[in-house]
């Protein structure tokens, strides 16, 4: 009898592990970053949401502390191609040019002021952390120049119409 709840026992684990949610798919990643990416352009831009960033660059690799600076981040991750290229297409209604860097440093900045030129916009993205309630967190960050800078991690739930953003947790943070 101990055996055979020993095997059911493993057996239910094996499932668990089967039906782990940090597996997301490709599809769902690009929607994820998709809502936290048009959240940041078009509300949070540290603006009050009136900001038209002609040219917004997005880092390609993730960066937990973008949203919470003080907290312990993750590895980072660079976002594929594919998912790249999805999320800009996903995004093409925006009024902006979507130019995907490999760091902050291939953004021009202005010598004198630190905006970054052409009225644009730095964003970072952090890793995508599924929680045991369904939702997922997503650590992110604006930079328009040295004073108009801004993060936060962005709460999001699917339903119906997909992954939404429903809140925010920690630290929020402008400059």
């Amino acid at each position: 009898m101990k055996r055979l709840m020993r095997i059911v026992f493993l057996a239910l684990l094996l499932l668990t592990a089967c039906t782990n949610t940090s597996t997301l798919s490709e599809a769902d990643e690009v929607a994820i970053y998709t809502a936290v990416i048009e959240q940041l352009y078009t509300r949070d831009d540290t603006f009050g949401g009136t900001y038209q960033a002609a040219d917004t660059y997005i880092l390609s690799q993730t960066n937990d502390s973008a949203g919470d600076p003080d907290i312990e981040p993750l590895e980072p991750q660079v976002l594929t191609t594919a998912v790249q290229d999805k999320i800009t297409a996903a995004l093409a209604h925006l009024p902006t040019n979507m130019i995907w860097v490999e760091a902050m440093t291939a953004v021009s900045l202005d010598p004198a002021t630190g905006a970054v030129a052409n009225s644009g916009i730095v964003l970072t993205l952090g890793n995508i952390h599924p929680q045991s309630n369904g939702t997922v967190l997503v650590s992110a960050s604006i930079y328009v120049g040295s004073l108009a800078a801004g993060g936060q991690t962005y709460i999001l739930e699917k339903d119906a119409n997909g992954w939404q953003i429903k809140g925010t947790t920690g630290v929020q943070w402008i400059s």
